[in-house]
């Protein structure tokens, strides 16, 4: 037993020994982090994934990326000229804007891959988005603030209970206003029925909350995500509503979701300047 063992081995050494080194692949991946966005205060923020593409990668195959790493949004990233160009994929749909997988990006330029400090552009399907890193050490994203125009309350068909006002936000949004932080957190939201709601983002918002000015929770069913965690460009809609409630360009807003979320946004004539923190979980190579 112990000759053929070292027969064995001899053959299984004489075989590596034969290998070539340029037959081994050393093609690396794609790079990846998960970011927490949005954290701070017990808040432990919306995840995203950012991929850093070294290549072009077919639109196919980045949601089928997307649909593996599960998350609510897919932040995919390549150089383009003096900027990046920035893509965000839910499971199931590309879609126009997302704020918090931005944020999740910055970080990641600035903090992991040691980019100059200073204002960074994104080229998306929003058109070119700004960034930067703030004074006081948050991270501050420019997005395209929305124009708010009442509804009729029926449209919302009860499903988010009893409503004070409802607006339409953009194409996309639609903003519920509740009575107030307890409301807000004991909505039972059914999301099949919210596909009824003429928008692929609807925003439940109240005054107040725990060390807020404003709390919302965010349901967009259409994109694949029942509830989102936390949700950056509801700051779109909601920077708007609170300057037309009470006057303020700033806001603080507390999301009420189950890992809970921290954002301060000011109100610009164009856009909004949605800030907040974010931390790095894990980092690896995409084999795709």
């Amino acid at each position: 037993m112990i000759g053929s063992y070292h027969g064995a081995r001899d053959v299984v050494a004489s075989v590596a020994g034969s290998i070539a080194v340029d037959s081994v692949n050393v093609t690396f991946g794609h790079r990846l982090w998960w970011v927490d966005a949005f954290i701070g205060d017990g808040a432990r923020g919306n995840p995203a994934v950012v991929v850093l593409l070294e290549r072009p990668v077919a639109d196919d195959e980045l949601q089928q990326i997307a649909f593996e790493l599960g998350v609510s949004e897919t932040a995919f990233i390549r150089r383009a000229g003096d900027g990046w160009s920035l893509r965000w994929f839910t499971p199931t749909v590309e879609v126009d804007l997302c704020g918090h997988a931005t944020l999740a990006t910055l970080h990641i330029l600035l903090s992991e891959l040691g980019v100059p400090a200073g204002e960074l552009y994104f080229q998306t399907r929003s058109g070119v988005l700004s960034a930067r890193r703030r004074g006081d050490g948050m991270l501050g994203i420019d997005l395209p603030r929305s124009y708010l125009e009442p509804l009729d309350v029926g449209v919302l068909n009860g499903t988010l209970g009893a409503v004070s006002a409802v607006y339409q936000a953009g194409a996309q949004s639609v903003l519920a206003v509740v009575d107030d932080y307890d409301a807000l957190c004991g909505l039972a939201v059914d999301p099949m029925s919210l596909f009824l709601v003429p928008g692929a983002l609807i925003i439940a918002a109240c005054a107040g909350g725990p060390d807020a000015d404003v709390s919302i929770r965010v349901f967009a069913p259409r994109l694949g995500i029942a509830e989102d965690p936390v949700t950056g460009s509801a700051m779109c809609a909601v920077a708007p509503w609170w300057v037309e409630k009470t006057g303020s360009p700033t806001v603080v807003v507390r999301q009420a979701s189950t890992r809970g979320g921290l954002l301060y946004a000011r109100l610009f004539e164009r856009n909004v300047e949605v800030a907040g923190y974010a931390r790095t979980f894990l980092s690896g190579e995409l084999r795709a």
